[in-house]
């Protein structure tokens, strides 16, 4: 993967940054706007070469309100040079700046790309509004790390807190590398729940990809996919029998890609 380079304009000289330096830039600005939200997600995660993975990972920031996303990227934009990533981008900024609410009220985000390539994700879910709502709606453990901005404290929830947080079920990660299910969001066999949960499964291969131990979540998608084909349809209507064909007509081959996928890991682990 490619380094970061920054121009100075004064001399037109070119240095060369690493991709983590560059995160960092991007997040210490981002913090500095004093932001009421938090910084999450992979760019979080202690300790990794951000130039040794498949992609560079966008620095996420979850705001607590919906003002706030608009101020936020207002700031970045005017005072920091940063701009909407693409097309589809700038004309959902084009929308927030003239409070068109009319899509997706209940989540809004927006890819802004910094002057040195990074993209900050800045996002505002309905109902988030601190940071551990924001790391209660991840998928899986390994990504359950984050700064929050107004407080100035780092919350790290992959493994379980020893004396903080108690887990008889042995629900929490044993580590920082075996992705499991987020045990702080519910985990219901329920069609639609299950739907929501499997559609993730790219992210168990890009994260197994990139040294993390990613078996666990493809189990709990196989398990619910099963359990909810198993059950059949809830509802004796139209409607109902028409949502759980689907739903089969989806699962099925995901849930057979899954298992072949986790047999191939896991021959190859042994």
């Amino acid at each position: 993967m490619p380094e970061v380079t920054r121009t100075c304009r004064k001399n037109r000289r070119e240095s060369k940054v690493s991709v983590n330096e560059a995160i960092k830039e991007v997040q210490d600005i981002i913090i500095k706007t004093g932001a009421r939200g938090c910084i999450t997600g992979s760019s979080m995660i202690p300790g990794e070469d951000f130039s040794l993975w498949d992609e560079v990972p966008d620095v996420d920031l979850f705001v607590y309100t919906k003002p706030q996303l608009q101020d936020i990227a207002k700031e970045l934009e005017l005072l920091h040079g940063f701009k909407p990533m693409n097309d589809a981008n700038a004309w959902k900024w084009d929308r927030m700046r003239h409070e068109d609410d009319n899509y997706k009220t209940n989540l809004m985000t927006l890819k802004m790309k910094a002057p040195n390539g990074i993209v900050a994700n800045i996002s505002w879910k309905k109902g988030k509004t601190n940071i551990a709502d924001v790391l209660a709606s991840f998928d899986m453990t390994i990504i359950m790390v984050g700064y929050d901005i107004p407080n100035r404290f780092y919350l790290d929830l992959r493994t379980a807190v020893p004396g903080a947080v108690v887990d008889p079920e042995g629900r929490w990660s044993p580590s920082i590398k075996v992705a499991v299910p987020n045990p702080m969001r519910r985990q219901d066999v329920d069609m639609y729940g299950t739907a929501m949960w499997a559609r993730q499964f790219n992210r168990v291969i890009k994260y197994w990809n990139r040294g993390y131990d990613t078996r666990p979540m493809a189990r709990f998608y196989i398990e619910k996919i099963t359990k909810v084909i198993d059950t059949g349809k809830l509802f004796d209507t139209d409607n109902g029998e028409q949502a759980f064909n689907e739903f089969v007509e989806e699962f099925e081959p995901e849930r057979a890609r899954m298992i072949e996928w986790l047999r191939d890991k896991e021959d190859t682990c042994d």
